[in-house]
């Protein structure tokens, strides 16, 4: 008979970036590495749109391995990078299923309340219906004080290993911290080839309670018709902005499943080559940023909806929605979509942000029933659940 094995200590859990994160520091971690950047040179106040020109010029003149490593908000009018000649490499973080930070009690503020959400929704979904647009993604904030103290380490420990995991500091005493699910783009050059990744995730399910409920749900997802029509768009939409960069891309026909600790999302992996000279990450990312998983589509009316009805629902979005990730001075580089994140404010504010991606047919309670599951993933690490 197979015996479980023993149970670690804490310190094992605990991987050697974490325990090396200083405030300040930017962290940044995939599935396959990650990346602790100190004592480098902030880099502030560049526009996406010339973003990239401007990180290759400076990288150029930069030591052999150098790397910028940050984020960029959802606007794209602000930027909080660093310029890092020396950078902390180890493996992915482990997974963290058994520890807790311990934040216990809490106060939470929705914003909006969740009934002026609904509302919005249904002003969306109206808005879709008489032809404006075909998809809005509606964002919705928790504000969250805590009677202990908050730290990063404290929260990278439990969110470790969960899809793309980072910490970046954004201001004085604010950090953005969170665990995406979505890679954006990521890019990789061996023998002068240079091939993409990126990874699209719209429609998606709470997972359910025990493994029979679980499985429904995800089957109830993958014959969602609404779903499926919702993810369609997204991959549609990124699949033509990367073609032109592109001498060959793989886009499936039919997404697949990917689990996340609360949530069954539909996924689809598209792969590329680059043409020569192939575009840099960041080019890349910029030339899809944003997809309509994170704002809608057409864009621009998608993003005017956002205005309107965030903006009135007291939502600013900042680099919730935004890009997280590096590029080198190659142009290789990973960015992953700011998702399922919070900002630190000191050590006992957070402020939590999730959306929503609404079509014409969602359904209000549904979609308001999505964002808590997706505020499950920081609330989790805080030991607490949105109010019902």
């Amino acid at each position: 008979m197979l015996l479980p094995p023993k149970a670690p200590a804490l310190a094992e859990y605990v991987a050697p970036p974490i325990r090396a994160y200083r405030p300040g520091d930017t962290l940044f971690a995939g599935p396959t590495a990650t990346l602790l950047a100190h004592n480098g040179e902030p880099l502030t106040g560049i526009g996406l749109d010339c973003l990239p020109d401007a990180l290759a010029a400076l990288l150029a003149h930069r030591p052999t391995g150098c790397l910028a490593v940050g984020a960029v908000s959802f606007d794209g009018l602000a930027c909080r990078l660093t310029l890092c000649d020396t950078v902390t490499r180890a493996g992915p973080l482990p997974r963290q299923h058994h520890f807790r930070c311990g934040v216990n009690p809490v106060t939470i503020t929705a914003v909006p309340s969740e009934e002026d959400y609904v509302k919005a929704v249904r002003c969306a979904t109206d808005r879709i219906a008489a032809g404006e647009l075909d998809k809005a993604v509606l964002a919705r904030a928790l504000s969250v004080t805590s009677a202990r103290r908050l730290s990063v380490p404290g929260l990278l420990r439990h969110l470790g290993g969960h899809g793309y995991t980072f910490a970046v500091p954004i201001g004085t005493r604010r950090t953005l911290i969170g665990a995406s699910p979505e890679l954006l783009i990521s890019r990789r050059t061996q023998d002068g080839v240079s091939t993409i990744v990126a990874n699209p995730l719209a429609g998606s399910a709470p997972r359910g309670a025990g493994l029979a409920a679980d499985r429904q749900a995800a089957e109830g997802l993958m014959a969602s018709v609404k779903n499926r029509h919702e993810h369609r768009l997204v991959v549609e939409e990124v699949a033509r902005a990367l073609t032109p960069f592109c001498q060959d891309l793989h886009v499936p026909a039919e997404p697949t499943l990917l689990a996340t600790p609360t949530l069954w999302h539909l996924s689809t992996l598209i792969t590329g080559t680059l043409t020569d000279p192939a575009p840099s990450s960041l080019a890349l990312a910029t030339a899809l940023h944003p997809t309509p998983a994170i704002a809608g589509t057409p864009t621009e009316p998608a993003l005017a909806l956002i205005t309107e009805l965030e903006g009135g629902g007291g939502v600013e979005r900042g680099y919730y929605c935004g890009l997280v990730g590096w590029t080198d001075a190659a142009g290789d580089g990973e960015w992953a979509l700011a998702l399922r994140c919070a900002v630190l404010d000191g050590d006992r504010r957070l402020r939590l942000y999730a959306g929503a991606g609404i079509v014409a047919d969602s359904d209000p309670a549904g979609e308001l029933a999505e964002t808590n599951a997706k505020f499950g993933v920081m609330l989790d690490a805080l030991d607490v659940r949105p109010a019902r």
